[in-house]
């Protein structure tokens, strides 16, 4: 599974000196792990396995559970033009923002009993422009998606 490690280091630098934390050493004093990890975290080196420590600097960076993941994920581009089947009976702006720029995630609820043939799809996409975005502007979008996610199911869950 393809990871994006270097995304994800340069999120945890930029998050880390946002929080006004001028050293690797003091994310590492937040985190409870030797300076030598945070430093290999946000190298952005490829690595096969998810480190443990993970999980405690995300926390000591006030990340949400889905952050890392977000940052982590390789976000396939969309194909250039709906297809047709998608885009038949689809209004003209939808067809444009599902054509251009990346899919980052995707999120499918049922809208009544499971098994149900109505659905709701949210699609969350970056426009070109977003690659130039900063790393914490992308982690607040990615944090406010797993918020919207969260309201989604719990609204979908809601059998009243």
């Amino acid at each position: 599974m393809n990871r994006d490690w270097k995304r994800l280091g340069d999120a945890i630098k930029a998050r880390r000196e946002e929080l006004g934390m001028t050293t690797q050493q003091a994310l590492a004093d937040a985190a409870g792990v030797t300076r030598q990890t945070v430093q290999s975290l946000e190298s952005g080196k490829p690595r096969k396995r998810t480190p443990k420590a993970l999980n405690a600097v995300a926390k000591a960076l006030g990340w949400g559970p889905d952050t890392v993941a977000g940052y982590l994920a390789v976000t396939p581009s969309v194909q250039s033009g709906a297809s047709p089947r998608l885009a038949e009976g689809m209004p003209v702006r939808v067809v444009q923002e599902l054509s251009s720029g990346e899919a980052v995630d995707t999120e499918v609820v049922e809208l009544s009993v499971p098994g149900s043939p109505f659905k709701l799809v949210a699609i969350f996409k970056q426009d070109a422009e977003a690659a130039s975005a900063a790393p914490e502007e992308m982690a607040q979008a990615l944090e406010k998606w797993s918020r919207m996610q969260r309201a989604l199911r719990e609204i979908a869950d809601d059998q009243t």
